[in-house]
């Protein structure tokens, strides 16, 4: 079969090319072997003879979305449940979750812990549907930390059978796990630098892990060419991380002016996952029984979190005015989020300031620089072929994003997992 015959033109739509530039009004989008061959005002791309054409007129063409934070594997929130099921069931029901994720438009996500090897080969072998993935396979957790499973009852609870251990303490142990995970395939390393909202453990606001344990991460994947991402939301946990060169800063919620200063001068990215804490209010305000599923006190730490990220918004628009590099991520798990994943967007332009199109960057090829996948993240020659189109104009309206119903397209490398133009 010739290129030509293989080819793929999606014509007549508003074309967004994920890299900040003016929208192209009725554009055509020529796609073959899986990237990006042509782009441009449809008087001036031509159509491969025999090509398959797909109509988005009236409709806005933009790149596939980068979810930065994931959980993409599966357990029961309510422990009982948890306890009984198996973990083939787990993983059974992780495909859902991962399927879920690229139905909503997202098509590459960075696994923060769940996903191990397996599910980034299924995906990339087809068997199972879902966003291509980065995994760091665990998040590491000293003894009592956020990534810790122990409950008072005096024991771990297994929360995923195919994981190993998260926890370390010490440098040698940190430098051991670090190395076991990377030789396991991870990616990235992700590690936890305070404590958390679900975990039993500890409050969100206290450090985790000394200076020496995080620089000890950040040398052992830097020696395999990796990159450390960091759970920290608290000012102390996040200023130990940013003094130990991390690469990117996960929620840092309640990062404060010198932070801010150093992760501009460093080029750390900041993660900021802002719609986790407001929905997971909402999700308790109409839903006792997944309130009443809580180990950790969640109820308490969401309110008092929430009151003070509203305290938090004038900074964090003044750190984007200033330049400091954000990509979306929504720390989606089988907790909240699942499908939902680009309310996101409407939360980076309420409390970040951002434009709509500044947040459409910052899920595409801002996202796919944090990522370091240079072949991601816009409609741009060459590039993989992650392609959506949306009934709407998400510079009008940004929340036409989060609406399944007006997502016409979803496009990974090239092949159509969800299709309703013709």
């Amino acid at each position: 079969m010739s290129a030509e015959q293989c080819a793929t033109a999606i014509v007549g739509g508003r074309i967004i090319d994920g890299l900040g530039g003016n929208p192209i009004a009725k554009g055509t989008l020529v796609i073959e072997n899986g990237r990006v061959a042509a782009v441009g005002k449809s008087a001036s791309v031509r159509v491969p003879r025999g090509a398959r054409v797909l109509d988005a007129a009236g409709r806005t063409v933009l790149p596939g979305m980068i979810d930065c934070h994931v959980h993409s594997t599966y357990r029961a929130r309510d422990m009982r449940q948890h306890l009984l099921n198996a973990p083939t069931y787990n993983v059974l029901r992780s495909t859902l979750i991962l399927e879920e994720t690229l139905q909503c438009g997202v098509t590459t996500a960075r696994d923060m812990g769940g996903a191990d090897a397996g599910f980034r080969e299924a995906i990339n072998q087809g068997y199972v549907r879902g966003p291509r993935l980065l995994i760091s396979i665990v998040m590491i957790s000293q003894t009592g930390g956020h990534g810790d499973a122990w409950v008072p009852a005096g024991f771990r609870v297994q929360k995923r059978a195919w994981l190993p251990t998260s926890v370390a303490d010490g440098v040698d142990e940190m430098r051991r796990l670090v190395r076991q995970l990377l030789m396991a395939g991870a990616d990235f390393i992700k590690i936890c630098t305070s404590g958390g909202i679900t975990s039993v453990t500890d409050s969100w606001d206290e450090p985790q892990f000394s200076g020496d344990e995080i620089r000890t991460a950040v040398a052992e994947a830097a020696a395999k060419r990796k990159r450390v991402a960091v759970h920290a939301e608290g000012i102390e946990g996040i200023r130990n991380a940013l003094q130990a060169d991390i690469y990117s800063l996960e929620h840092g919620w309640f990062i404060d002016e010198q932070c801010v200063d150093a992760m501009i001068k460093r080029g750390i990215w900041w993660v900021p996952t802002l719609a986790l804490v407001p929905m997971s209010i909402e999700r308790r305000k109409v839903d006792k029984a997944w309130s009443n599923q809580q180990l950790a006190q969640e109820d308490d730490k969401d309110n008092a979190i929430y009151t003070r990220m509203q305290q938090q918004i004038p900074l964090w628009k003044d750190a984007v005015r200033r330049g400091i590099k954000v990509a979306m991520g929504t720390d989606q798990s089988h907790r909240l989020l699942v499908g939902e994943n680009l309310v996101e967007l409407e939360f980076m332009v309420k409390w970040l300031g951002m434009s709509a199109m500044g947040a459409i960057v910052a899920a595409t090829s801002r996202a796919a620089e944090c990522i370091e996948r240079p072949d991601l993240g816009a409609l741009e020659c060459g590039r993989l072929a992650d392609v959506l189109v949306v009934d709407g104009d998400p510079l009008d309206n940004i929340a036409v994003l989060r609406q399944r119903d007006r997502i016409h397209l979803v496009m990974k490398a090239g092949q159509p997992y969800r299709n309703l133009l013709n």
